[in-house]
């Protein structure tokens, strides 16, 4: 190169590929967790972290957000293609999930509340739509961005736009590994209560102005997502501390505090320890192959600049 953009290109490579480094022997230390916890049934459960495979089950009938889909559990993203010089790179303009909102599951043995704040989801790509030369966006990507306020229309038609969205049906197979906590409000009361708190937001303006964040005088729908998360924790808090702390048939699965994974999927066991076995070995060798490699150019590169 004329300039010295490949050493600012080297520099992220290094940084990169310690960034994997590191984040393999996290996902090996996932994989060794998810081998080595057994997995139990609803009824034989104990307090911590527990492994459970049995049937997506609805609280609250969803509908996912681009596809109008029924499930349990939904997250979106969309994103925009925005050129830089030679280069381009994908930039999220709206995202949002359904976490506030708690499903069952269920097996031979019975049924527990699963509260997804603060899980991390592993699911395929349930519905992607990219937009390009001949591709009309169809009527419900229409609809979502109309009704949330997003702009999909440029000087030359539509912006180019990535809409991709997961979910979990009801009657679903999934498994979860999270934390069994006792003196947990049951399903139908916490829902009523957060019903009821996002009701008094909407009727109070000074609340919907502070959900403004960019203050354009209009919620979009990543907003009003963050503001009812928030909503969710204040409630699931201030009900777990109104409940008595030997009642011992509420319970339910969520992020534990001192042992925090928290894994929802609609994979199973096998399957999962599959992939990150995959993804910790490229994450480790990888990852250490390309710091190496780059760190050799710099050196080299630095030299032959007249650094010594």
């Amino acid at each position: 190169m004329s300039d010295d953009r490949d050493i600012a290109y080297a520099l992220f490579g290094f940084c990169f590929g310690i960034w994997s480094f590191f984040g393999g022997f996290k996902r090996l230390r996932r994989k060794r967790l998810i081998e080595n916890i057994p997995t139990s049934t609803i009824r034989g459960l104990a307090m911590g972290l527990v492994e459970l495979c049995g049937e997506a089950d609805c609280v609250t009938v969803l509908r996912s957000p681009l596809t109008n889909t029924e499930c349990v559990l939904y997250k979106y993203l969309i994103e925009e293609y925005r050129s830089s010089g030679k280069s381009g790179h994908w930039a999220k303009i709206a995202s949002g999930n359904s976490f506030y909102s708690p499903f069952r599951i269920k097996d031979k043995t019975g049924k527990i509340i699963v509260f997804p704040q603060g899980a991390e989801l592993i699911l395929p790509i349930d519905y992607e739509f990219k937009t390009g030369f001949g591709r009309i966006m169809p009527d419900n990507l229409i609809n979502f961005m109309d009704i949330g306020g997003i702009g999909y229309k440029s000087w030359l038609g539509t912006r180019t736009l990535r809409f991709k969205e997961w979910f979990i049906r009801p009657q679903e197979t999934v498994y979860v590994l999270g934390t069994a906590k006792k003196s947990a409000p049951s399903g139908n009361d916490y829902q009523q209560k957060l019903m009821q708190r996002i009701s008094e937001v909407k009727k109070n303006p000074l609340k919907m102005k502070e959900i403004d964040l960019n203050k354009d005088g209009d919620i979009s729908n990543e907003e009003w997502d963050s503001a009812v998360a928030k909503l969710e924790e204040e409630v699931l808090e201030q009900t777990l501390k109104n409940t008595p702390a030997d009642n011992p048939y509420d319970v339910i699965i969520g992020k534990g505090d001192v042992e925090t994974t928290f894994i929802i999927s609609d994979r199973s066991e096998k399957d999962l320890i599959r992939k990150l076995k995959m993804q910790s070995l490229l994450g480790i060798y990888g990852g250490a192959a390309l710091s190496l490699l780059l760190l050799a150019y710099l050196i080299l590169r630095l030299r032959w600049l007249g650094f010594n």
